[in-house]
């Protein structure tokens, strides 16, 4: 290091007491994220799971239940009339009102710990194959997020996803006879079926005629006759049509294939413009499961398949971030992956908003009740609430353990300081740099006596720049004098091995000044 700065660091030291302790300015609370209770498959209800998670020493837990798993396969032409369905417990069934109000009552029980609701939504799927076949296969109905966070019930109710009505239509944006072409045969359907509709409904009642000759006069009488028939095929027609409004074709269904990431987008957006939060969940678990089903005349079995989805993490935006740990370290959050692309396009502007990562619970159906204290998100929030912990997700002001570590060891400080006019950005924070060098300083240590030695990574962006050992505590600084070669780069850290990281931060971002 030069004489300057190590100059400028002794100096700056000196009103380390007043700035470096960012962390004790906040509450730092140990949270569950993505409990499933008996409302969607779970083995506890959602009080035996509050209570739970007390007993570990949570001070928060956020509670995220299925919202609706109901997929139906309906026969063409007429896929929304004949389908039959497949339905589990969810919170559509349980109902969105008795949800929320029975979490809200269990907080006003346990007021050491504070439950927030959210669910675990299922936007979309689609099939593959036939019955007729018997090689149907059901995928992508395990690609999940994580959504909290609204201040209305309306706006769970109204998610977006293919059993909740559809994920949007397509509209005219100019060129309706272009518009008209392009969904032709969706169109002459609905032209067909209105006709039909029409010719059954004037076909109920016929106006039929009888000619008599009375003293050679011929005369023609005409009656009324009323036809059962007709009026069966005019309601089964007025029900097709009844699915189909509004007469547009939808966005997305299950019957063409996989659309990559655009059904997933209108759920984010919708989330968005109701001001909530939303987490890719699992993004790196492939699930597999043969199940058997019983349609009318045919009876078999079903293949339900989802395939990993950390190209999501590329393929969509503005979602508030991802799921870390367990299933998210493979090609997204570990250095060089996924995460540092985003978080590179952030940077670079190509994005908007940056991206968070939490630590993923996903607790439902364990013996071992010590779990809930496996995967943890410590959050920083500036009040013990459910606002404060809101407004600490949306800073990014959090960071992820597995295998127990937030029950070894604390992170108290990760802070960048401008070195000369001394201002400073804690997690999640930007720094305005006036100009380098700037002051990274780390502060993490043990809470277990003779404790393993373990490592702490200091990234750059997806470069590695500094290592420490730790064993009982860290209390470093870390100068760095390079002048920054973008208009943005990002710091974070990761603890653990150099092949798997049991802690992660959210990144702090410098921007020139």
């Amino acid at each position: 290091m030069k004489h300057w700065a190590i100059t400028l660091l002794i100096t700056f030291t000196s009103f380390f007491n007043s700035y470096s302790q960012v962390s004790r300015d906040y509450y730092r609370l140990k949270t569950g994220i993505h409990f499933d209770s008996k409302v969607s498959g779970g083995s506890y209800t959602i009080s035996e799971l509050a209570g739970i998670a007390n007993s570990y020493g949570l001070d928060a837990a956020i509670i995220t239940d299925h919202d609706n798993m109901k997929v139906s396969y309906g026969i063409s032409p007429f896929q929304n009339f004949l389908k039959f369905s497949i339905q589990e417990n969810s919170i559509s069934k349980y109902g969105i009102e008795k949800y929320l109000q029975e979490i809200e009552q269990i907080n006003k029980v346990y007021t050491n710990i504070i439950l927030i609701p959210g669910v675990e939504a299922v936007p979309f799927y689609f099939w593959e194959g036939s019955p007729l076949y018997t090689n149907l296969t059901l995928r992508n109905w395990h690609t999940h997020l994580l959504v909290f966070g609204f201040n209305s019930i309306d706006a769970y109710k109204n998610l977006p996803s293919i059993p909740n009505g559809g994920l949007g239509y397509k509209k005219p944006s100019g060129d309706i006879m272009k518009y008209v072409s392009a969904n032709f045969m969706y169109f002459s359907m609905i032209a067909l079926y209105m006709i039909l509709f029409l010719i059954a409904a004037f076909s109920i009642i016929r106006r039929s005629y009888r000619r008599r000759d009375i003293a050679h006069v011929r005369k023609r009488r005409h009656r009324y006759r009323f036809s059962w028939k007709a009026l069966f095929l005019t309601l089964i027609l007025a029900y097709v049509l009844f699915t189909e409004f509004p007469f547009l074709p939808l966005k997305y269904d299950q019957y063409h294939g996989d659309p990559g990431g655009g059904p997933f987008q209108e759920l984010i957006n919708y989330v968005e413009d109701n001001n909530g939060m939303i987490f890719w969940a699992h993004p790196e678990v492939h699930h597999s499961e043969v199940r058997p089903i019983k349609l009318p005349f045919l009876s078999q079995t079903i293949k339900i398949e989802t395939d990993s989805y950390p190209h999501m993490i590329t393929e969509t935006k503005n979602y508030t971030g991802f799921c870390i740990f367990w299933e998210g370290m493979k090609s997204i959050g570990r250095p060089g992956g996924l995460w540092d692309m985003v978080l590179d396009e952030y940077c670079s502007g190509i994005r908007t908003k940056p991206v968070w990562a939490i630590g993923e619970l996903d607790f439902e159906e364990t013996n071992d009740l010590a779990q809930v204290a496996a995967t943890n998100t410590f959050i920083f929030a500036k009040e013990r609430s459910k606002a404060g912990i809101f407004e600490a997700i949306r800073a990014g002001r959090m960071y992820a353990t597995r295998d127990y570590t937030g029950n070894r060891i604390v992170l108290d400080d990760f802070s960048a300081y401008d070195m000369r006019t001394e201002r400073n950005a804690f997690i999640g924070e930007t720094l305005l740099l006036s100009s380098p060098p700037v002051a990274i300083h780390i502060k993490i240590r043990s809470i277990e006596k003779n404790s393993r030695p373990t490592t702490v990574y200091l990234f750059k962006n997806k470069d590695l720049v500094k290592t420490f050992r730790l064993r009982n505590m860290v209390d470093e600084w870390y100068v760095d004098e390079d002048r920054l070669s973008t208009s943005m780069c990002y710091y974070r850290i990761l603890v653990g091995s150099r092949d798997y990281q049991t802690l992660a931060t959210n990144p702090i971002f410098i921007r020139k000044y």
